[in-house]
């Protein structure tokens, strides 16, 4: 089935539908057909028709690159975002060739991708492939009719009108002394470059100093382009850029703010993929500010920044801007490829319309807790849209990955409140627990770390709790409410009634883990969540710690919970001096108001020490233990008696808290890992010396 271009700037669509044993033979035949191309992408996991291939997860490499043609093997899987990715690389007159199983025999496929899903406990299962059902359903659907794209002429070095238009304004508002512009564009709209080419414009008029942040470097590969083919005499030094006149910089969001450097004007792209608050913070940065996003792209989902950022501009803003561009610049408008993808991917999904609940008389805001299984979701499209629609307008990452997850996942559950059967509120449920018996000890000992589990696994794994690994329990993996509806408790409502359900049906736990945040963190300790674990590195896009927040719901995992705090109160008075926590003080306090007082030495050290001079476990989570060991006097006496270099190291890792870079010289061995295998050499030794000496005294 092919659906062919109207005009050479529309794109073609082919769904080449074949079997295993004969897919080459029939993509060649099919290729012979056609004229050769100058780029041609194939996403495999091996080479097709002469070409080499590419894995879906480096499709993203490929954005701001142009194709001819891209060839993406179904047979090797069907990721949604690598298709919503090569999407945005084919340029008008290029073909998308998709090569799949017989659409009566793909949803039976065993597709790659469910590898991805299946944990430790669905090994051998046998997926009903509910994606691709829908996949097969979208793509057998009639087309919709094209138009012949209408010629547009523009003068170099814009593509479209609209963007020459874009970078008119944007350089006349500059010389406003405070300026807030929002760009919004959906992908192929020339966003990002208009921003360079703005830039290349000021530069004429006075010397910039200008800061860009995105959630990547990659992200704006688009601006730097545009800057150094308007601005030869420019060049590229690091991630920014220099000119007489113009110095561009780039940092990751967090370290923005973090460094807070002097600047002339911030230019924040793919702001739908960075949470509000940070956009907030951001914004006080600098008197002038470019926002830009993609509305529906796959870095993130621009309907939450439109519905929460904007009505905030709205309020403290006055006067600020914005602009978008409709008009593609890399394929003609109403091309067919890009209605296929928004189709099959959601991408343009929307909550359910309803009334303002402040229109409505209480007796009448009634609210009822319901499962949704995914069949209900495959027979109803419209429901559908709208479950997935509340996750894109609540949460700032969904991807088209989501939807693959939503559809596939075995161990994932839907519950929402509903009024009038329109879903307000929704809860993702992942399943955990117990870890298989024979997965213990590994895990624990730190040679295993299989897929699923990630409560159980975690506090087994990380803080040494067996217990843990027998626990039951759901983690909920999103949760989101309507945003005409939130700040009614409804999410409250809803963890409520999960966590009721959960107690009826004798589960151990509810849990959670999110880039945590101080409001984040109050709402989930009001419904009896509290904090057990805080990651290691701050998220240098979000600016949060990665946390993992517990409710006990029974005996046994109340008595997990009290251990796993008790660790949590050590572990995050042994991090209070890492300036990026310190940074987060008020997030800090409430983790620390809630928490108990670390108690002496735990029964399990011993055996905590074992595992790290014996087996694999980490130098981390293995620190608390280390220091109140060697806090002994005993201990200090035997750690004297080392070399000087043994002393450096062991005391530069594990008491001063100092990095591998930083104890090399002192300790004469460079690298982490050639680190590591003396530390567990120097534990094994000194456990070995306080065995003997615990035996001398024995004897006297």
């Amino acid at each position: 089935m092919s659906l062919s271009a109207s005009r050479h700037l529309h794109r073609q669509f082919t769904w080449l539908q074949t079997c295993a044993e004969t897919a080459e033979a029939d993509l060649c035949a099919c290729l012979r057909q056609r004229p050769e191309v100058e780029v041609t992408l194939l996403i495999s996991d091996q080479s097709r028709a002469g070409f080499p291939p590419i894995a879906s997860r480096q499709a993203a490499e490929w954005l701001g690159r142009e194709t001819d043609r891209v060839i993406l093997d179904a047979f090797a899987g069907f990721n949604p975002n690598a298709f919503a990715q090569i999407c945005g690389t084919l340029k008008g007159g290029g073909e998308l060739i998709l090569l799949s199983p017989e659409a009566s025999a793909w949803p039976g496929y065993a597709d790659p991708e469910y590898a991805a899903l299946r944990g430790s406990r669905y090994q051998s299962m046998v997926f009903p492939g509910y994606f691709l059902q829908r996949l097969v359903s979208q793509l057998a659907s009639p087309w919709p009719p094209t138009c012949v794209p209408e010629t547009r002429f523009c003068e170099p070095p814009y593509l479209s009108q609209q963007q020459a238009h874009l970078v008119e304004q944007l350089v006349a508002d500059f010389s406003t002394t405070a300026l807030t512009a929002v760009i919004t564009a959906d992908r192929g709209r020339g966003k990002t470059a208009s921003l360079g080419l703005a830039l290349s414009q000021l530069l004429t008029e006075q010397s910039l100093k200008v800061v860009v942040t995105a959630p990547s470097r990659a992200a704006v590969d688009a601006l730097f382009s545009a800057l150094l083919r308007q601005c030869p005499d420019g060049r590229f030094v690091g991630s920014g850029f220099d000119h007489p006149r113009l110095q561009v910089r780039f940092y990751p969001p967090a370290v923005l703010l973090q460094k807070s450097p002097e600047a002339d004007l911030v230019i924040v792209d793919e702001a739908a993929a960075i949470p509000v608050s940070l956009l907030q913070s951001i914004r006080q940065l600098c008197s002038r500010q470019w926002f830009a996003t993609t509305l529906h792209g796959y870095e993130g989902n621009g309907r939450g920044f439109e519905l929460r950022f904007l009505s905030s501009l709205a309020a403290q803003v006055p006067g600020w801007k914005r602009y978008c561009l409709t008009d593609p610049v890399r394929w003609a408008s109403g091309d067919p490829l890009e209605a296929l993808s928004y189709r099959v991917l959601l991408l343009d999904a929307e909550p359910p319309l309803l009334p303002e609940p402040d229109t409505l008389p209480a007796a009448d805001v009634t609210v009822a807790y319901q499962s949704i299984g995914v069949r209900e979701l495959l027979a109803d499209e419209r429901l559908l849209r709208q479950v997935f629609g509340l996750l894109i307008a609540a949460h700032y990452r969904t991807t088209p990955n989501d939807l693959r997850q939503l559809l596939d996942s075995p161990d994932l559950q839907i519950r929402v409140l509903s009024w009038q059967s329109q879903p307000l509120a929704v809860a993702l449920l992942v399943d955990e627990g117990p870890v298989p018996e024979a997965l213990i000890e590994p895990i624990w000992g730190g040679y295993r770390r299989p897929g699923g589990d990630l409560i159980p696994q975690t506090l087994l794994s990380r803080e040494g709790l067996r217990s843990a690994a027998r626990l039951r329990g759901w983690r909920v993996m999103r949760i989101a409410v309507h945003p005409q509806w939130q700040a009614r408790g409804l999410g409250g409502q809803l963890l409520t009634a999960v966590a009721n359900e959960a107690t009826e049906l004798g589960l151990d736990f509810c849990g959670a883990s999110f880039a945590a945040s101080e409001a984040l963190l109050r709402f989930w300790q009001r419904y009896h969540y509290v904090p057990l674990r805080l990651g290691e590195r701050c998220d240098r896009v979000t600016a949060g710690w990665p946390l993992l927040v517990f409710r006990a719901l029974s005996v046994a995992a109340e008595q997990v919970a009290l251990s796993a705090q008790q660790l949590f109160a050590r572990r995050l008075a042994l991090r209070l001096d890492q300036p990026e926590l310190q940074q987060q003080g008020a997030f800090v306090q409430r983790c620390l108001a809630v928490l108990p007082q670390p108690d002496s030495l735990a029964s399990a050290d011993p055996e905590a020490l074992y595992g790290f001079a014996f087996q694999q476990r980490s130098l981390e989570d293995s620190m608390l233990v280390l220091r109140d060991w060697l806090r002994s006097a005993k201990l200090m006496k035997a750690v004297q008696e080392l070399s000087y270099a043994d002393q450096a190291l062991l005391m530069g890792r594990v008491w001063q808290l100092h990095s591998a870079g930083q104890v090399a010289e002192a300790s004469a061995i460079q690298g982490k890992q050639a680190q590591l295998q003396r530390l567990r050499h120097l534990v094994a030794e000194l456990l070995d010396v306080e065995r003997q000496m615990d035996q001398e005294y024995s004897e006297c």
